[in-house]
């Protein structure tokens, strides 16, 4: 006599697809998480986006009336918008260094970001400040969007 063995093939076939079915899922959100960074990679934190930066920085701390400002006001604003040059003794070369470095908005906040405070810029500047993370022992932090759709930070100050 020969054995019905039609429920034990359909088990055996679902516990195989399952299977199957899981791995396939976790592959799937693997590569979407690699490939989100990926493309990350080409509007976040460039290397000529963070050299602008650096010159930005150099800047602020050359200029003793803005850092000033700056390290007074700080702690009583979530951020400071220096995109119109008012805070910098030199503001028309402040002007021509934020188009030579085609810089569209950039603000100062403390380390310790608050982005919800951060309001009145595009959505994909906030969604920028907000994956930043408040790492590090400096105190401030350069936050900018470039005119190409790019944007970057960095850390400054003791």
């Amino acid at each position: 006599m020969k054995k019905n063995n039609k429920g034990f093939v359909l088990a055996e076939t679902l516990v195989v697809t399952t299977f199957v079915a899981g791995i396939l899922i976790y592959l799937f959100i693997q590569f979407t998480n690699l490939n989100q960074k990926y493309n990350d990679s080409f509007i976040y934190n460039t290397v000529e986006d963070l050299y602008a930066l650096e010159d930005i920085k150099d800047y602020i701390e050359q200029d003793e009336t803005a850092f000033n400002y700056i390290k007074n006001n700080i702690s009583n604003l979530y951020f400071i918008d220096i995109s119109d040059c008012e805070i910098f003794t030199n503001t028309s070369y402040c002007y021509d260094l934020l188009e030579y470095e085609n810089i569209d908005k950039i603000i100062i906040t403390n380390n310790k970001i608050e982005s919800n405070a951060i309001t009145g810029y595009s959505n994909n500047f906030t969604t920028f400040i907000k994956k930043i993370g408040s790492q590090g022992k400096e105190k401030y932090r350069i936050i900018a969007s470039f005119k190409n759709n790019t944007f970057a930070t960095i850390r400054f100050g003791e």
